[in-house]
């Protein structure tokens, strides 16, 4: 089974909606680019950091739970694709397995390590080439990202390269300031703030 890395969390070209981009190691490095929301990407983003918030998140609630019942993850799986929703689960050492959301069982890898994999027929369906969505600016995912000219000017058109860099931190500005409404839903008290 295609093993794959983490290659960027961004925004896709039109700037309007996170990506994540993780990419065949080593050969022949098809690239899966899936579409994923705010909070999704951010928690991603975090555990690429290393960030340790004052308080567990979700992603370290399960780590912890986990690690408490004495068992330890072993790889991440990609495995489907069904009407343009990624599936995936989590693969424990008992060989215990469990189905997750593509974006979670990432989260949970990324942090730790953790090899995450994908079924070939995944690959075949959903890989993009590497021209097309390169989101580092270069064939090389170790390769440092190039510096923006511009941080306030929107992200290159789906054939130029997207400074990862320039993109995570313009995802940190937009959490920062963030609010409720800004992620949809609805208001669990509509009468609050109506005079």
């Amino acid at each position: 089974m295609p093993e794959m890395t983490v290659v960027a969390v961004g925004m896709d070209p039109a700037g309007t909606q996170p990506v994540l981009l993780l990419r065949e190691v080593p050969e022949p490095r098809r690239q899966l680019p899936v579409l994923i929301g705010l909070p999704e990407a951010a928690a991603i983003e975090l555990q690429r950091q290393g960030v340790d918030p004052p308080r567990p998140q979700t992603h370290d609630l399960i780590r912890n739970v986990v690690a408490a019942f004495g068992r330890s993850l072993q790889r991440v799986r990609i495995t489907a694709l069904r009407d343009g929703i990624y599936h995936a689960e989590l693969q424990f050492d008992d060989d215990t397995r469990v189905s997750s959301r593509l974006t979670d069982a990432v989260a949970l890898a990324v942090r730790d390590g953790i090899p995450i994999e994908a079924e070939e027929d995944v690959l075949e369906a959903g890989a993009a080439p590497v021209q097309l969505l390169d989101l580092t600016g270069s064939d090389d995912p170790g390769a440092d990202a190039p510096e923006a000219e511009d941080p306030d000017a929107p992200p290159a058109s789906a054939g130029g390269a997207i400074d990862e860099a320039a993109e995570v931190e313009e995802l940190r500005r937009f959490l920062d300031t963030a609010t409720p409404d800004d992620f949809g839903g609805d208001d669990p008290d509509p009468e609050k703030g109506k005079s």
